[in-house]
């Protein structure tokens, strides 16, 4: 799982950060989340290392604002298309995803810290309510190679996307911030990253 990056004002001092909720939210679907180092350069080694069987792509900073997380989230999608594996993305994880495809970003209104509805296939034709967090997006036209849109927010920005060929699945509100989280975006992930070795049963450590 990625993480974002931050700067410390005052001090020589970048450090990796991720909301807990959303490590929390992942464990509590059955899932061992693992942050990932974004200063670590030797992707290579690292991803064999570690052997993931799905990445997360997080929410948190612009593309083009901390190269050493672009360079980490290029090469853990490159591993992920080599091998099959799930990918999901939140918010600049989207993003990311459609820029990795060769897709494009266009600043947006109306979309930071703001609830608002989107429609579907992913959400259902009634569609539903989601949070929002962002100032970049992507619509139709900006679409990167293979994926395609699955579910839009009323002014027709892209809220979700699917790649045509490969597992995985972007979206641009943030799961983690409801609280509760819904039972729409749990069956979500369950039904994304389940399948994969990384499930875990509470049980046997308890």
């Amino acid at each position: 799982m990625s993480q974002r990056c931050d700067s410390v004002a005052g001090r020589d001092e970048v450090r990796d950060a991720l909301d807990v909720h959303l490590s929390l939210l992942l464990w509590e679907l059955g899932f061992l989340p693992m942050p990932m180092a974004s200063a670590i350069n030797d992707h290579g080694e690292y991803l064999e290392a570690l052997m993931p069987d799905a990445v997360v792509l997080s929410g948190g900073n612009d593309i083009g604002q901390t190269p050493e997380r672009d360079c980490l989230e290029t090469a853990l999608l490159i591993h992920a298309a080599a091998c099959r594996l799930p990918v999901l993305g939140i918010c600049r994880g989207m993003q990311m995803i459609n820029h990795h495809q060769g897709g494009d970003l266009r600043p947006v209104s109306g979309h930071v810290a703001v609830r608002h509805r989107v429609s579907g296939s992913l959400v259902g034709t009634t569609g539903r309510e989601v949070n929002s967090y962002h100032d970049q997006g992507v619509l139709d036209a900006d679409l990167g190679n293979d994926l395609e849109a699955k579910a839009w927010s009323d002014d027709g920005a892209v809220e979700a996307l699917r790649h045509r060929n490969w597992p995985w699945l972007g979206i641009m509100w943030h799961p983690e911030r409801d609280s509760p989280v819904t039972e729409a975006d749990q069956r979500l992930i369950r039904r994304h990253l389940g399948g994969t070795a990384l499930s875990i049963s509470k049980g046997a450590h308890s």
